[in-house]
């Protein structure tokens, strides 16, 4: 039901109270009339308007004297006031405007400018009233950091601040997109951020690279080793060395990996010079290795020593109460890296997005405010900007009114391994065949993706 705007019209001029009177009530408004600020004061606090134009020259209580006796009693919660003067005078304006007036019109008002005035005044109330995070300007810049006041990321806070003062070892683990490498990336800011940072997706390295990539190799080791190489063990010195996707890693390698984390020591490839590793390893993880060393596809003696110091980053479902920090500090985001100018979002917006159940976690929120922030032509992001999906590729909208025209639908009784088919297509047409993209909203690597797409006889649509 469209509300009824309640305006409280105040002037001691009996003829344009009535005409004010009048012609707004024939405009739609619910009008409220008072003689003087005394009986102004009584009809605000009986009948709450919505907005009130005040006169300032009145006899028993000046339209100045009323707003600042509202300023002292009801702050914030005072109603809009526009201010009506014969007079045109500038000091009364200035006084009237730093006691939170909304504006100043010198009468006779022509009654199309008293109109879009009032318009523009209620638009104002109604934006604040649906507004639910505004941006703060210049005391809220954006900070690439981890974001979240839930207990769940406190105890994380207290892990990293932990840290300090040692090289231990830590095994992030977390499903994709909970921001595992932010917490990395903490890790070394707070520990040694003057030291290198270095990041491999073991995935992403041929198994028979990885050794070299590492550890790196020495001149004639190989076929096409020229020259020394130096690895990545050895160039990230004191730093934070972080290894993405450490399940992943063939088993002949990790027996390797196990000695310099043991020894604190490697040699190159081809190498017989002893090199010394005096930085410390980040291994991220979405998957459960203990369950991989139960399957005999991760080393046990490797998993103890990745786990001296464990922290699970929790998905977002488990820490819902952050969600507004979080959005919060993806529309600064976009507006630092994107040149977007986002300065609110609508509480109908936070809380469509608060109802979704985020299986891509942070990274599919982020990946969804970015993309509302480009998209958008105006500086608040509406419900209207998000179109959210679940990773069956059905918005909220279809899956909230069961509309049996989705996007997908599973067949019916069909094997399982046919529906995984199915679904990896069309997943992989869905992101124009990005497999990056498509493994994480798939929650695999890539290399199993590879394994499904050459298993099923998968091709692009061209």
């Amino acid at each position: 039901m469209k509300k009824t705007w309640k305006i409280l019209v105040v002037d001691d001029d009996l003829s344009i109270l009535r005409s004010y009177q009048k012609y707004l009530q024939s405009e739609g408004y619910c009008v409220l009339t008072a003689k003087d600020g005394v009986e102004a004061y009584e009809e605000i606090f009986q009948n709450r308007p919505d907005l009130v134009l005040l006169d300032i020259n009145m006899p028993r209580k000046t339209g100045l004297e009323l707003l600042e006796e509202l300023n002292e009693q009801m702050g914030s919660d005072m109603p809009l006031a526009i201010m009506l003067t014969a007079y045109g005078d500038l000091e009364a304006a200035v006084k009237a405007t730093t006691l939170g007036a909304y504006d100043f019109l010198t009468k006779p008002v022509p009654l199309e400018k008293l109109r879009l005035t009032v318009k523009r005044g209620l638009e104002k109330i109604n934006f604040t009233e649906h507004v639910a995070l505004i941006i703060d300007g210049e005391s809220e810049k954006y900070r690439n950091s981890i974001v979240g006041r839930d207990p769940l990321m406190i105890d994380i806070y207290k892990a990293i601040g932990s840290l300090q003062g040692n090289k231990a070892t830590v095994l992030v683990s977390g499903e994709s997109g909970t921001g595992k490498e932010m917490v990395a990336k903490a890790i070394h800011e707070t520990t040694s951020p003057k030291a290198p940072f270095i990041a491999i997706n073991c995935a992403a390295v041929p198994e028979n690279l990885i050794e070299s990539e590492l550890m790196g190799y020495v001149k004639g080791a190989f076929t096409g080793a020229d020259s020394y190489r130096e690895g990545k063990l050895e160039a990230v010195g004191s730093g934070t060395l972080l290894l993405d996707e450490i399940s992943e890693t063939p088993l002949d390698f990790q027996a390797k990996l196990l000695r310099v984390l043991q020894e604190r020591e490697f040699y190159p490839v081809g190498g017989t010079e002893k090199k010394t590793f005096s930085g410390r390893i980040v291994a991220l993880t979405n998957k459960n290795l203990r369950e991989l060393v139960e399957k005999g596809i991760f080393r046990e003696d490797l998993f103890y020593r990745l786990n001296v110091i464990s922290i699970n980053v929790p998905p977002l479902r488990e820490h819902p109460g952050d969600i507004e920090l979080l959005i919060m500090h993806f529309m600064r985001k976009a507006n630092h890296i994107m040149n977007t100018s986002i300065e609110s979002i609508t509480r109908e917006a936070v809380d469509l997005i608060k109802s979704h159940n985020w299986p891509g976690n942070v990274r599919e929120l982020e990946n969804v405010i970015t993309k509302a922030a480009i998209n958008t032509k105006s500086s608040i992001l509406t419900k209207e900007c998000f179109s959210l999906q679940d990773k069956l590729g059905l918005s909220e909208d279809t899956r909230s009114t069961g509309d049996n025209n989705s996007k997908f639908c599973f067949p019916d009784m069909v094997p399982l391994k046919e529906v995984e088919k199915l679904y990896i297509d069309k997943v992989l047409n869905e992101t124009g065949w990005h497999k990056g993209k498509s493994a994480e909203i798939l929650g695999i690597t890539r290399p199993t993706l590879d394994k499904r797409i050459e298993e099923f006889g998968l091709k692009k649509n061209v």
